[in-house]
């Protein structure tokens, strides 16, 4: 496959894969490290040597010019005012073994000519220094390269030797740096078999342990993908240790739950809003159906006709509701954010449903109604109450009660204003509390329309207070009743 300049690597087929790119970056980010390592670790045993070489030229400059200054001063003590004369040299030569210093050694005088020399510099003397001898008379020590004595660059040392003010004489002791570019030679080549074979080593042990790490990402893969919208029941089984991988498995049953929780809601729902929506149009269908059987009486045809209008007001609040609760999940909802009293807005709800207690025969009493100033929406408010109140009304049997209450509580600081509605109904059995306000829930499946409603009131409440900042919640005994409370933030 050809590649242009600008193809980038993971386009290659063999780079598509995690492993492989952990693999390449591991290696490329190794072989750059050992390369590195190598080059400073040449770098630093040069400047070792290099340096220990230089110490020992220079310990033994040091060490001839204190022994020519102690020559000096036994000929000065002994012959004072006299100059010194040729037979220091011998003195020097008797006192010290050149040849076991080093091959170059040399002692100049102040006029750079060589007093004294070790037999490798009797042919192929030193060249001069000027530099070195400049340095030399001002009493410093100075190093110098010269590559002209053999096959391997010589390293100098002039040390000058110091009688008072004045400097006699300059020592120079040269050795070639042929063991320190041996000793480099070797290590380089050293590196040269230990590094591949380390990165090699490092590169196998590096891929088996991406391997080992990615393989529960594998299972992971595996197991994703057997879970199917019928299969929600299956969960991947996360590794045993506490890690990024370990999380993300946790993370992702999370949201195979979220979803099969999801998934059955909505064939809960879909099979639910089939059947509320299936109802009225069967009684639509079947009051038609009965009205053409045969010839009927105007009255006969009106009430057909105020039955069908009833089906049709009831199927049109099933789709307001769904419509309504389908812009909520969607967050298409605007509620308006102005200052409304809640016990205003309870009571224009308690007057609405008046009419509907005294036809059932139930008592509807308020037993407190508080000033509760809050910011909301105040038709969606209104809607709340309604709502909680027509639910009461529903299940209560006749002759019952159903008091409405608007108060202002204190909690920590914070100030509530509490609506609740209380009934004397039948009452919800404890384990139907944890889902009455779930969509199209009934406590009993069996009641018809005209006792329960549609089981979208008390979705629609909960989700209005939750809207508002608050919440709602209720409390039921069987054989006594209910009371549902919502609790929303109050302005003062």
């Amino acid at each position: 496959m050809a590649l242009s300049p600008s193809t980038p690597l993971t386009r290659l087929p063999f780079l598509r894969s995690l492993r492989a790119q952990l693999a390449l970056w591991y290696g490329a980010i190794l072989a750059l490290t050992l390369l590195l390592l190598s080059v400073f670790t040449l770098l630093l045993l040069r400047q070792y040597l290099t340096s220990r070489a230089d110490d020992t030229l220079k310990l033994h400059a040091t060490d001839t010019s204190r022994t020519i200054a102690a020559i000096l001063y036994r000929y000065n003590t002994e012959n004072p005012g006299r100059p010194p004369s040729p037979d220091i040299e011998k003195a020097f030569i008797d006192n010290n073994d050149l040849q076991s210093w080093g091959r170059y050694v040399q002692v100049i005088n102040p006029y750079g000519n060589p007093v004294v020399r070790s037999d490798a510099l009797k042919t192929i003397p030193l060249p001069r220094l000027d530099e070195a001898l400049q340095d030399g008379l001002k009493g410093k020590t100075r190093f110098d390269t010269e590559s002209q004595l053999g096959e391997y660059p010589v390293q100098i040392v002039s040390v000058p030797v110091v009688m008072g003010q004045n400097v006699p004489y300059i020592v120079q002791v040269g050795a070639s740096v042929e063991g320190v570019d041996t000793a480099l030679t070797r290590a380089a080549n050293l590196l040269l078999i230990l590094t591949p074979s380390v990165f090699l080593i490092a590169l196998l042990g590096g891929g088996i342990l991406v391997g080992r790490a990615l393989k529960p990402v594998d299972d992971m893969t595996q197991a994703a993908l057997t879970i199917e919208s019928k299969r929600l029941d299956v969960r991947i089984v996360p590794p045993r240790s506490d890690n990024e991988i370990s999380r993300l498995a946790s993370a992702l049953n999370e949201m195979i739950a979220r979803l099969d929780k999801s998934f059955r809601q909505i064939e809960r729902f879909s099979a639910d809003a089939s059947h509320e929506l299936k109802t009225p149009l069967t009684a639509m269908r079947g009051e038609a159906e009965v009205a053409l059987m045969g010839e009927k009486t105007p009255q006969e045809y009106q009430e057909t006709l105020r039955s069908v209008i009833e089906e049709t007001e009831h199927l049109s609040s099933i789709v307001t509701n769904l419509l309504l609760l389908a812009r909520a999940d969607a967050n298409q909802v605007k509620l308006r954010q102005e200052e409304v009293s809640l016990d205003e807005i309870a009571m224009e709800a308690y007057e609405g449903v008046e009419a509907l207690a005294r036809r059932k025969h139930i008592s509807l009493d308020i037993a407190e109604m508080d000033e509760t100033p809050l910011l909301g929406d105040s038709l969606w408010l209104q809607q709340l109450a309604a709502n909680l109140l027509q639910n009461a009304v529903n299940y209560t049997p006749e002759g019952g009660s159903v008091v409405l209450s608007v108060r202002r509580e204190a909690v920590g600081g914070e100030v509530f204003a509490v609506l609740s509605v209380e009934d004397t109904g039948h009452g919800i059995p404890e384990e139907h509390l944890p889902h009455i306000f779930d969509r199209f829930y009934r406590v009993d499946s069996g009641r018809s329309r005209e006792q329960g409603g549609s089981g979208l009131g008390l979705n629609i409440v909960r989700w209005i207070a939750e809207s508002h900042g608050g919440t709602v919640a209720v409390t039921s005994a069987v054989g006594q009743g209910s009371t549902f409370e919502v609790r929303l933030p109050a302005l003062f």
